[in-house]
This record gives structure tokens, sequence and C-alpha cells, in this order.
């Protein structure tokens, strides 16, 4: 592993804290604009839906083709940082689903790209130790800044006209987010175009059961994000700058929950796993809005916990699975939960009962997996661990091949009978044309 000089981690930490305050002035508000422009869950639902499928479709083209990514990544890094921060000046300017739709699905492309070769270049370039210090600094500072960008966005949209609020602020934030492109061009990435890419995968069912959990978590987190907004504002009827506050303080329980969780083992880290399962039930059963801003306290502390779990572990497993793999594949996974979570927001609807009743499931079934399949995380013996972890993993893949040859099968039989029925229709209006001849 090359040996980097503390000026690269400082950019990367940096780039962080001004970019913590980009996004929660841009992302971080962009459900309270939909909220207050008149979406409700299923058309908000929608909108990400549509931005998750397409950056997902990329996941995929990535995972397949990894080369992209280990090219040039600099100037891809720099050119796609920007543009991201670019696409949110233009959805000040428009209203309209279709094109709000194509713009934030511009955007998560974008998003998609950097987290793919942020993660490739910190995976790329530090060990385990380093990852550790880097994402748990970077965490930190992006809560700290977000913090600010939270109080900002509050104190704006308490402050602005009504119909005047996003036009002013998420170009703000494109322009703070432009000076963190700045510091990114600092960066000395030539190292990475001599990575390699493994040829076979050693653990397979280690990386697919990190995978499961990880997806899954994530979907809860962000299922949470697409219904939480409009329950405190549609339901219980708290004003815009509740969900502005919650985000701000629940920023501020990250930063600490960032600096705590950093250095935990494993088996600590499990435990705020557990406990963040709890937070949709605490959420429903919590009638006054303002009560949500302590319980987003809670939830994002104890998110962090999970969220490091999922990141430490390809840490750990980019040793064999490779720095370029691990970065795509966590790009992805967070692509397919939101693709995941947008299908359930528009099934649901307005039924917060049953939304949380999903949210739910879904933790415990992240805790599930975790706790019976990765051997790291898991409360039975390490062997015991593996044992069910490939039994899941030979499981899935039975299943998938299965339903492969299920749906092969039914789309051959479909065309044979399209291809009978054809002929059929083809006999009769000859038939018919040399009656008319005949006659």
């Amino acid at each position: 592993m090359r040996v980097l000089a503390p000026r690269f981690r400082w950019i990367l930490v940096l780039e962080a804290l001004l970019a913590g305050i980009y996004t929660s002035l841009t992302r971080g508000l962009f459900v309270v604009y939909l909220v207050s422009v008149g979406y409700a869950v299923e058309g908000i639902s929608l909108v990400v839906m549509a931005s998750s499928a397409s950056s997902t479709l990329l996941g995929v083209f990535l995972y397949r083709r990894p080369t992209f990514i280990m090219r040039r990544s600099k100037i891809k890094l720099i050119l796609f940082h920007a543009f991201e921060r670019i696409t949110w000046i233009l959805i000040s300017l428009v209203n309209h689903t279709l094109f709000i739709s194509i713009l934030y699905s511009a955007y998560m492309i974008s998003s998609s790209l950097i987290s793919i070769l942020i993660a490739f270049t910190i995976y790329g370039s530090l060990d385990e130790e380093g990852i550790r210090d880097v994402t748990g600094k970077r965490s930190a500072a992006s809560g700290v800044s977000s913090v600010l960008g939270y109080a900002l966005g509050a104190l704006l949209l308490a402050l602005l006209p009504a119909d005047e609020k996003f036009s002013y602020i998420f170009p703000l934030g494109s322009l703070i987010g432009l000076v963190s492109t700045l510091l990114i061009s600092l960066l000395d990435l030539s190292h990475l175009e001599e990575m390699s890419i493994p040829v076979g995968v050693e653990q397979p069912e280690r990386i697919f059961s990190t995978s499961s959990f990880f997806m899954i978590f994530l979907a809860s987190g962000n299922f949470g994000g697409i219904i939480w907004t409009p329950y405190v504002m549609n339901r219980l009827g708290g004003p815009a700058f509740i969900p502005a506050l919650m985000s701000l303080f629940g920023s501020i329980s990250s930063i600490t929950a960032s600096l705590f969780w950093k250095a935990r083992s494993f088996t600590i880290l499990r435990v705020g796993l557990l406990l963040n399962a709890l937070g949709p039930l605490v959420i429903w059963m919590t009638p006054h809005p303002a009560l949500h801003i302590l319980i987003n306290i809670y939830t994002s502390f104890t998110y962090t916990a999970g969220n490091f779990i999922g990141s430490f572990l390809f840490a750990r497993y980019k040793e064999w699975f490779g720095a370029v793999k691990s970065s795509v594949l966590l790009g992805l996974i967070g692509s397919i939960a939101q693709l995941v979570a947008s299908p359930l927001g528009m099934l649901i609807g307005e039924n917060y009962l049953q939304g949380f009743t999903v949210m739910f499931a879904l933790k415990a079934l992240a805790n599930l997996l975790a706790f019976l399949t990765i051997p790291e995380v898991a409360i039975v013996p390490e062997e015991v661990a593996r044992t069910y972890s490939r039994i899941l993993y030979s499981s899935s893949l039975t299943g998938y091949q299965f339903a492969f040859e299920v749906s092969k099968e039914t789309i051959l039989v479909t065309l044979k009978l399209i291809t009978f029925s054809m002929v059929i229709i083809a006999l009769y209006i000859i038939y018919r044309v040399l009656w008319i001849l005949m006659t």
C-alpha cells in the first residue's frame, strides 16, 4: 500500500466538511421541497424511484465494467462532482414532475458515480485502519457542516416567502458545493491507475451476506426518509421547519456518533444496530411533531453504527475482493436500497401505520442477517455463521437459477403461443381472401 502524505487525508475530510453544507441545503431539504409544492408519498416515491432505477442500472454497468472507474479517475471525479452540484440550480427553476424526475435522476447518477469514485479513492489508497480513520473523520466533518447547513436551511424556510424559498436555498447550496469541487482537484490520484482487479472472488458467500444485510438496512433508512417527513407535516400538522430541525439535530447526533462508533469493535457496533430497529415503533407512538426532533437524534446516532458495519466490512474484504469492486458494489447497494424503498412508498401511500410496520420489518430482517450470517457481527459462533452464510448464498443462487430457467421457459412458451396465434390469424385471412375471390 502506497504511503500518502497527511495532506491527502485532510483534503478528503475538508471536502466532506463543505459537502455537508451543500447536501443539507439541497438533497437534505428535497423531500420538504416536494411536500411544500404538493407532493404526497406516492409522488415523492415516483421521483425517487425513477432516479434510483437509473443509478442502479449505472451501478450494474460499472460492476461489469469496473475499468471505467480506474481510467482517468481524477478527471471523472471532478466533472461529475461539479455537474451534480449544478443540477440543483436547474431543479430550482422547474416544478413539473417530469422535469424534476429527469433532473433528480441526473443528480442521482452523478451522486452514485461520485460515491463510487470517492470510495475507490479511499479504498485504493489506505489500509483498513486508515479507511476507518478517514471514514469516521469524514462522517464527523460532514455532520458538523450539516448542522450549519440545516440551521441555515431552517432559518431560510422560516423567513423566506413560501413561493421563493427554494429558488434561493438550492442555488446557495449548489455554489457552496462547487467550492468542495475545487478541493477535489487538489488530490493526486495517479496511483489509482495502477490498481488491479481480482479475477475471482475468494468467499462469495461473505460478500453476499454482507451485501444483503447492508442493502436491506439502507433500504429501511431510505424508506423512512420517504414517509417520515410527510407523516410529520401532513398527518401530525408540523410546519416545514420541523423536518429541517430534525435533520439539524440529527446531524449533531451523527457527529457524536461518528466519533463514538469509528473505533468500536463489530460486537459493540451491533448494539447500535439493534437499538436502531426500535426507531419506527417510537416514531409511530409519538403524536407531537416537535418530539420527532428528539427521536431523530436517537435514530441518527444508532443508524451510524449500522452504516459503519457495512462500510468497515467492505474495508476488510477489499484486501481480497479488490478496491475497485468493493467501491462499485457499495455504490450499487446504495442505489438498489433506494430502488427498493421507492415502490414501497408508492404502494403504501398515506397508510403510515403500515409504512412504519414495513420499516420496522426491514430493520428487523437486517438485524437477523447480521446476527446469523456475518461472522464478524454474529451472536452465534463463527463457524455457525459461516454455515448459515453458505446456506443463504447457495439457496439464493439456486433460487435465481430456477427463476431464470422458469422465466426463460415462460418467455419461450409465450413466443410460441404468439407465433401460433399469428399463424392462425394469417390462415384465416388467406381463407377469407380466397373465399371472396371465389365468390
